[in-house]
């Protein structure tokens, strides 16, 4: 494989950084049989994986997120500990903006465009717009935003200077070209205009280096430079709102001063990494298993263990009584009573927290297995 250039700065990049043989995982807990690679641009702080094969087609036709359960959501635990869903939360953040009286505002990236809903069920005098690179969402969109307000696959040329809000939850990390992406919404902005973006923190959530379909991994280096060269100015860059994101709040206007790379803490964490999946190989967790968490962490615990959990546990009802990769998801109170390990499949930053005290479920004598060590 030929060295890439950064999706960043458009620096020449050298061997990769991290290079595990896989199997790989996707952010909607697809399974692929794909290396895992990581390149760190030292140019800009950036962090990066390679397109995956077939790359248009798998937006198009296979990244279904949140259409295979209905009503499905991510479970998301804020700040203050209180759990909520991740979608009622980001409309929480967006309505914190003050938006003005009869807003056009786009949804870019939207999905199922739950977000919007949720705001425009607070904010009816608001002007709904959608936009996706799929036609699978279209029958979300139908009966509460107008077919005219609705686009798929490219942002048409008459919306140029037309939102005076757009908002793009968790897209840039998924695109191959970000700044080119960020000139686009730029366009659509009309003069005085926000720009809402939400990616993941690879620093807070270093398990987000490991996801193979987001091609980007932000440090507040390179999204910053993201944005400088795409003409926007952050105006915030809040890494506390929302657990491992960012939120940036950007409009056009000279940029501000790009801060310094971390890619030193980055190579660090690369190495963790390494660390962490090798000891999953090589030290079988005594049996029968369960793995804490169906998300990405879990089920990249899952990929790595010999024979597999006998059950998943998970807080999330959309979750439950499902099976996944084979085992099923329990609520951790219904956890088997003769499980001999638990393995914490939760961002290792925050899982000892989360989980500080399982008295209350845990079966006697089950040892907890954290990813960290």
């Amino acid at each position: 494989m030929s060295a890439p250039s950064c999706r960043v700065c458009a620096a020449s990049l050298g061997a990769a950084d991290f290079d595990d043989p896989g199997p790989s995982l996707t952010s909607i807990r697809t399974v692929l049989d794909l290396p895992t690679r990581v390149w760190l641009c030292e140019n800009c702080g950036h962090a990066q994986s390679p397109d995956l094969p077939e790359l248009t087609d798998f937006y198009d036709t296979q990244y279904r997120i949140s259409l295979d359960i209905d009503g499905h959501d991510q479970l998301y635990e804020n700040a203050a500990g209180e759990q909520v869903f991740r979608t009622a939360y980001q409309a929480e953040l967006v309505a914190g903006l003050d938006i003005p009286d009869g807003a056009k505002v786009l949804d870019f990236g939207a999905g199922k465009a739950t977000t919007l809903q949720r705001l425009m069920a607070e904010r009816s005098d608001l002007r709904p717009h959608v936009f996706d690179v799929s036609r699978d969402y279209t029958e979300h969109w139908a009966g509460w935003v107008p077919e005219d307000q609705q686009a798929t696959y490219a942002l048409p040329d008459g919306w140029t200077d037309r939102f005076d809000l757009i908002t793009a939850h968790f897209v840039l990390e998924h695109v191959p070209d970000p700044v080119a992406i960020l000139r686009e919404l730029s366009r659509c902005l009309a003069p005085g205009g926000r720009l809402f973006l939400s990616v993941p923190d690879c620093g807070s959530n270093t398990g987000d280096l490991l996801v193979v379909d987001h091609l980007n991994h932000f440090t507040a280096a390179s999204l910053t430079r993201a944005f400088t060269e795409a003409g926007l100015r952050i105006d915030s860059l809040d890494q506390a709102s929302f657990a491992g994101a960012f939120i940036v709040v950007a409009t056009g206007g000279t940029p501000g001063t790009v801060p310094a790379r971390e890619t030193g803490a980055l190579r660090t964490v690369l190495g963790d990494w390494t660390a962490i999946l090798h000891r999953l190989r090589t030290e079988a967790p005594a049996e029968p298993v369960a793995i804490y968490g169906a998300g990405f962490y879990g089920t990249l615990i899952a990929t790595r263990i010999a024979g597999g959990p006998r059950c998943f546990l998970d807080r999330n009802p959309y979750l439950q009584g499902h099976d996944h990769m084979g085992a099923p998801v329990l609520t951790p109170e219904d956890c088997p009573a003769d499980i001999a390990s638990i393995v914490v499949g939760l961002n290792p930053a925050r899982a000892r927290t989360i989980l500080a005290d399982t008295s209350a479920w845990r079966p006697e004598g089950a040892r907890l297995i954290w990813l960290d060590g």
